[in-house]
């Protein structure tokens, strides 16, 4: 393996990013929670659950390893009765994101007390369980430790791996004397872990102030056309209200010039027209709100360049929608403003004050 220097996290992060993203910290909380009351099973669910990993995990509390070198200690060699964990990785694992991945069963040996050193537990698996990530992804970097420690900082535990970094064991060896023994878990120097996390933090700052720069603009130009469309719409009922009061008082003297205005509102495909585009942004409008609410309902955790990609299309494609219906609602209020012209004051008054609705179905 290359020598790793910060120059190599930098590359190694930067490529991670663009292939999985990143995503804001697991609270503390969900994943200490069980762990606390003795849930050792449930405390690696949620850490798999978090990794995007809806696997089934079973634990066996074993002493004996294939491999000893999960767990990095101090410079002097020392260690502690501490805990180690190891996963197995079936030659069968789905692909990522796959429905084949659901309930996959995945057996994870467990040595030591979990509970006595839960940081270092939480660390020590999101480490384990990120390999599964990079195996289901086929990434060429599966079986780099140093990748797998930057894959879980990058997917959400990057404030917990650094809690979880030491573990601090103190004996009494005497009469006032205490030895204090310190074991770092992990693939990276402390100042090369405090590097990554400095980067990894700036790019979910960055991340995070891209989204939401996308989400504001989406959520203004969705409120801008639901209001333009609200607005078309009635517009739309004052016109079949103009028409209707000319329909029913035709000694109303109409300007030379508006009479070919009157005449194509009374023509077969005139209101059909307005019709159409009510019908068809009507539509739009239920399609774009469904899509807005299943992005943002829940907030935003997950950060990936293809989603970023996806929102801005979206963002663009909306404020086609809404220039689309910006120039259709120009028409009709020209022609709006023309039939006023033509039914006077009271008229106005009296076709405002109709309250027409449009019918269920537009063309009845």
């Amino acid at each position: 393996m290359e020598r790793v220097d910060n120059n190599y996290i930098a590359n190694a992060i930067d490529e991670l990013t663009g292939f999985l993203g990143i995503k804001e910290d697991i609270p503390s909380e969900n994943v200490f929670g069980p762990l606390y009351n003795g849930r050792t099973k449930a405390c690696i669910e949620k850490i798999a659950e978090y990794l995007g990993l809806p696997i089934t995990v079973s634990v066996i509390i074993s002493e004996r390893f294939d491999s000893h070198d999960l767990v990095t200690t101090d410079g002097a060699g020392r260690g502690i009765e501490g805990i180690t964990a190891q996963v197995s990785i079936p030659d069968s694992l789905p692909f990522y994101g796959t429905p084949a991945l659901k309930g996959f069963p995945i057996q994870v040996r467990v040595s030591g007390d979990a509970r006595r050193y839960p940081h270092a537990f939480v660390a020590i698996m999101a480490h384990e369980l990120s390999h599964i990530v990079l195996h289901s992804l086929w990434h060429k970097e599966k079986n780099n430790e140093v990748y797998t420690d930057l894959a879980a900082m990058l997917l959400g535990f990057a404030a917990v791996m650094r809690m979880g970094r030491h573990a601090v064991e103190t004996t009494q060896i005497g009469m006032g004397w205490q030895q204090t023994t310190t074991t770092r878990f992990g693939y990276l120097a402390d100042e090369q872990f405090e590097f990554a996390l400095g980067r990894v933090n700036a790019i979910l700052d960055s991340s995070r102030t891209e989204f939401d720069t996308v989400r504001i603009r989406i959520t203004e130009t969705l409120t801008t056309y639901k209001n333009q469309f609200d607005s078309y719409r009635k517009m739309f009922h004052e016109l079949r209200n103009l028409i209707e009061y000319l329909d029913k008082n035709q000694r109303k003297k109409i300007r030379k010039e508006d009479i070919p205005k009157v005449m194509e509102a009374h023509s077969l495909d005139y209101v059909e027209r307005f019709v159409s585009v009510l019908r068809s942004n009507e539509k739009k409008l239920r399609e774009v709100e469904l899509l807005h609410s299943g992005w943002f309902e829940h907030g935003q955790y997950h950060y990936t360049t293809q989603q970023l990609d996806s929102l801005r299309v979206f963002c663009n494609n909306l404020y086609g929608l809404l220039s689309g219906l910006t120039r259709e609602c120009g028409v009709l209020k020209d022609d709006v403003a023309t039939l006023k012209r033509c039914v006077g004051f009271f008229g106005r008054l009296k076709a405002n004050r109709q309250g027409y609705k449009m019918p269920t179905n537009p063309r009845g």
